[in-house]
């Protein structure tokens, strides 16, 4: 049996949302450590990684290593029931070959409705991921929201957003049909800018399509998105949050 139990239900939801739109199945692995993700999307274009921590996690009860295949379609619908402010209980029984969630309210099962939808474990066939051998020559950190607006932005006009990292800023900008153009600058002295690391300027092209299914939910997960890239390179994304981390790596557009 393996149970793990969240204090708020809202942060597996806006990862596994995230998810539910690019990959149709992955296997949670959950461990002692905790619960684990990996895995790259269909196109391979974006590899995702999402880490539960066990120890903070409200309970967390593994006997052994266990492994479980998803199928997102299947479970689409229940994720969209759990509420912000509500807790979920996953569990895992081998011998019934059962994973269920469990959502009830805050103060707990004895207070409250309790929701519970099981599903068969099935066996999703399970590629192999290498590491990734990328390094990052610039960085910045900001709001996650604020980041998620300016890619919003850039959507208007472009299917594709150019980032630039400089010791002076970072810059974001799209063009499209009939010589549309977005383009937004942030400083160090932005509100919504922590860090910017650049010891010279560095640039690359990204589907906006792509980071947008991405910030769209994880900007009501973390309050901030720590960016990394190198010139015409793979791009990361990293939200930090109360049980764990979710990474993305999308690689970059080429025209």
């Amino acid at each position: 049996m393996v149970r793990a139990l969240f204090p708020k239900g809202k942060e597996p939801r806006y990862a596994f949302e995230v998810l539910i739109k690019t990959l149709p199945e992955a296997v949670l692995n959950f461990s002692h450590d905790g619960i684990g993700l990996k895995a790259l999307d269909p196109t391979k274009t974006a590899l995702f990684d999402l880490k539960f921590h066990a120890t903070a996690l409200e309970d967390y009860v593994v006997e052994e290593e266990t492994r479980v295949g998803l199928i997102f379609t299947t479970i689409k619908d229940v994720i969209k029931r759990i509420g912000a402010t509500e807790k979920l209980e996953l569990e895992v029984d081998n011998e019934k070959n059962r994973f269920s969630l469990y959502v009830y309210p805050k103060r707990g099962k004895e207070v409250g409705l309790v929701r519970r939808f099981s599903f068969p474990i099935v066996q999703v066939v399970e590629e192999e991921v290498p590491e990734l051998a990328v390094t990052f020559d610039a960085s910045f950190e900001v709001d996650s929201g604020f980041f998620d607006d300016i890619l919003s932005m850039v959507g208007e006009v472009s299917d594709w957003v150019q980032i630039t990292v400089s010791p002076e800023g970072v810059v974001f900008r799209g063009g499209g049909e009939g010589g549309k153009t977005a383009e937004a600058e942030l400083g160090y002295d932005s509100e919504s800018v922590f860090s910017i690391s650049a010891e010279e300027a560095v640039s690359a092209k990204y589907s906006v399509e792509m980071l947008k299914d991405i910030s769209g939910n994880l900007r009501s997960l973390s309050k901030r998105v720590k960016v990394e890239l190198s010139a015409n390179k793979p791009l990361r994304l990293t939200y930090e949050f109360t049980t764990g981390t979710f990474s993305a790596v999308v690689a970059p557009r080429v025209d």
